[in-house]
């Protein structure tokens, strides 16, 4: 029987919600993974989030005690385990490229904290812009995806578009579109009238969202009570409107950034699977075309090709 291999590199995608682990052999390649509902934003005190740490690959760390920790998300926030200071994209008053080669830049910013693993954590910092607009994580996934043109989309709570030039990190600009949809749902009389998930099933309750966003940002408030008044007059089912409602926030989201790149006609989507869909749907409302790529396998990457440059 042949010996497992060993582990080189333990990398940590920790977001908001969600850890998820990597084990990665000395040649770059993912031999295991696990993933834990202990994000950032679920721990208070570092203790925590050592105890965190060491449930999910406690294990590992035992197993192979020369394998080095790195942690890219929301772990490196204000809230997280420890602040990692945001990288600089661009100067201000110009769109400059955020890097020469982002994997140093990232490296160079990175800082590291001590954990009862016997080894320290090194943590990526994320990336800030002069609007003021930032990321964490994304610019890491976006690095593991080896992309080298054009704009990148990384949905989630905070929705990002990332313009990408040579390689590098040009411009992005982030949209509120998932925690807009968890708010309305949860503690608005719209959300109140709804009791079904959406789903693109109902086509055309999907494209009248989309139809909504299209007719122009000024009448979002109006657009959002007729919604409500759909549903207490009987107009529309609340399913209905639950797909609506996610039509009209995806929409809204896509003619913003459209708007401010005006130019595409084809975007990079690192998204999970059931988020795919989706957008390739508002996509061809939209006129433009999706690629959706492996976002966990760019993640993955991402970390890996940022522990390179790591002294």
């Amino acid at each position: 029987m042949n010996a497992s291999p060993e582990i080189a590199l333990i990398g940590l995608d920790w977001g908001s919600t969600n850890l998820r682990a990597y084990a990665f052999d000395a040649g770059g390649k993912v031999i295991d993974r696990r993933q834990s509902d202990a994000g950032a934003l679920t721990l208070r005190g570092e203790s925590a989030f050592d105890a965190a740490l060491v449930a999910v690959v406690g294990g590992w760390a035992q197993a192979s005690p020369a394998a080095a920790l790195i942690a890219c998300g929301m772990v490196g926030a204000r809230t997280g385990w420890r602040e990692a200071p945001y990288a600089e994209c661009g100067v201000a008053g110009e769109l400059a490229p955020c890097r020469s080669e982002m994997e140093h830049r990232l490296a160079a910013g990175a800082i590291h904290v001590e954990t009862s693993l016997g080894r320290s954590l090194t943590i990526i910092p994320g990336l800030k812009s002069h609007e003021p607009d930032v990321m964490r994580g994304e610019e890491t996934q976006i690095v593991g995806s080896s992309i080298e043109h054009g704009i990148v989309v990384c949905p989630g709570t905070h929705s990002k578009w990332v313009q990408v030039s040579s390689g590098q990190i040009e411009s992005f600009a982030t949209f509120f579109t998932g925690e807009m949809h968890a708010l309305i749902r949860a503690h608005s009389s719209v959300g109140k009238t709804l009791n079904t998930a959406p789903t693109l099933d109902d086509g055309p309750s999907f494209h009248l969202g989309l139809s909504y966003a299209r007719s122009g940002a000024a009448s979002w408030l109006h657009d959002l009570f007729v919604m409500r008044a759909a549903v207490v007059t009987g107009a529309s089912t609340p399913a209905q409107i639950s797909t609506v409602l996610s039509g009209w926030l995806l929409g809204c989201e896509f003619a913003a950034a459209l708007a401010m790149y005006p130019r595409t006609q084809e975007i990079s989507l690192l998204a999970s699977e059931a988020l795919v869909p989706w957008y390739e749907r508002a996509g061809e409302a939209f006129a433009v075309k999706v690629n959706a790529l492996d976002a966990a396998a760019a993640t993955a990457s991402g970390l890996w090709r940022v522990s390179q440059y790591l002294t």
